[in-house]
């Protein structure tokens, strides 16, 4: 079976289509149980008042939800082999704000053997749409058995 990766070149980028970042669903991931008397949940995910206690001009955005569009591009890309080990190891070097539009991009870097099994190699990150990086980070998927792209 193949996947969208197996027909990328190293080097080329692949992009997830752009998303805002909305209030309802910061409320939808952090604001805690929707069955709690107090919902939301008070913190600076929810809440302008405690992002100000907390330091910050606004609410920013956790970056649980923006991961996971990061997680939907590589699901895109490697297809099966994202669930047959599949890894992303990230930062955040910068906070993301209500109303922010995000998009999470994934360039090829190359191919290597771990186990017998072709592995791709990739640089990650999710950006805002100024061109800021706002998460950054590897990820590795299996493609295929052993086969020629590995040198």
């Amino acid at each position: 079976m193949t996947s969208r990766i197996d027909g990328m070149a190293v080097g080329e980028v692949a992009w997830s289509h752009p998303r805002t970042l909305s209030l309802a669903r910061a409320l939808a991931l952090s604001g805690g149980p929707w069955d709690s008397p107090s919902w939301p949940d008070r913190n600076l995910h929810t809440s302008a008042a405690a992002a100000e206690e907390a330091g910050l001009s606004q609410i920013v955005v956790s970056g649980t939800q923006w991961e996971g569009y990061l997680v939907g591009l590589l699901v895109e890309l490697c297809g099966p082999g994202w669930f047959d080990g599949g890894t992303v190891d990230i930062k955040i070097p910068r906070s993301v704000r209500i109303g922010d539009v995000i998009r999470a991009a994934a360039r090829l870097e190359g191919f290597s053997d771990r186990e017998g099994r072709t592995t791709a190699e990739l640089a990650v990150w999710c950006e805002n749409a100024s061109g800021e990086q706002v998460m950054i980070g590897t990820a590795r998927c299996v493609v295929a058995a052993r086969d020629a792209r590995i040198a």
